[in-house]
């Protein structure tokens, strides 16, 4: 009978202890989530206060385009387009011998661009580390600044400021307003998926003003997306916009 009495007192104190240790697991899984669903909270509050502080500070810019206005060019080529991924090697090295580009502090206001079309308006900040993406779309770093000669870069999340793009067509329209005022216009000629190595999609090729979208490629990947989706645009004068507007949905 003692025996029998030790069985069953020591069957009660593991019970015991297993409902113990059960129950701090438990609490300890849920202060794990409420620590992720505090940081996600904190992330989309930081991102939508830097999107609403700095479309003010653009709102109320003067709208002067004080750069020139680049030749008209044929679009060609072009197919129809359709994270939390690193962007930050996304780069081209500076040219050797070219004209330093001008330096900004990470993640300061360089403007806004937006794809009418698609309903994108996205503040873009300087840089692309995981902070600037997580506020907002990220200037490449050594590629010029929107208005300036060359291929200007811009980097965005697929999983965020960049979702659309899966829908972006050839003669999209892609407008970018700078923080001084300038207003440039750009039409899609053309779109493709390349490897993370592949930078050179953002070397200038010295004609027209151009601009390069940049985002990780599968949109739907789970994990880190292998490629990187591209969408090259060329800056079309104030003189063609009602014209690159009546072709939008077209082509691709």
């Amino acid at each position: 009978m003692k025996i029998l009495l030790k069985i069953m007192s020591g069957s009660k104190v593991a019970r015991s202890q297993r409902r113990s240790r059960l129950r701090w697991v438990e609490r300890a899984l849920l202060l794990v989530a409420a620590l992720c669903l505090g940081y996600w909270g904190y992330a989309w509050l930081d991102s939508a206060y830097v999107q609403y502080r700095d479309n003010q500070i653009l709102d109320a810019a003067p709208d002067s385009n004080a750069a020139a206005s680049p030749t008209p060019e044929t679009s060609q080529g072009g197919t129809a387009a359709s994270g939390t991924d690193p962007l930050t090697g996304f780069q081209s090295p500076p040219a050797e011998g070219g004209p330093a580009q001008p330096t900004a502090n990470e993640g300061s206001l360089v403007g806004r661009v937006e794809i009418p079309r698609l309903g994108v308006s996205a503040i873009v900040l300087e840089g692309v580390d995981a902070k600037t993406l997580r506020r907002g779309v990220g200037h490449i770093p050594d590629t010029p600044l929107p208005g300036a000669a060359g291929n200007v870069g811009l980097a965005a999340h697929r999983d965020s400021f960049f979702r659309a793009l899966k829908d972006i067509r050839k003669n999209d329209i892609i407008k970018v307003k700078t923080r001084e005022g300038g207003t440039f216009r750009y039409r899609v000629e053309w779109t493709d998926i390349v490897k993370p190595e592949d930078t050179d999609v953002l070397d200038d090729d010295g004609a027209v003003p151009e601009l390069t979208l940049v985002t990780c490629y599968p949109f739907f990947y789970v994990g880190s997306a292998p490629n990187r989706f591209i969408v090259r645009a060329r800056q079309i004068p104030d003189s063609d916009v009602g014209t690159g507007d009546a072709k939008q949905g077209g082509g691709g």
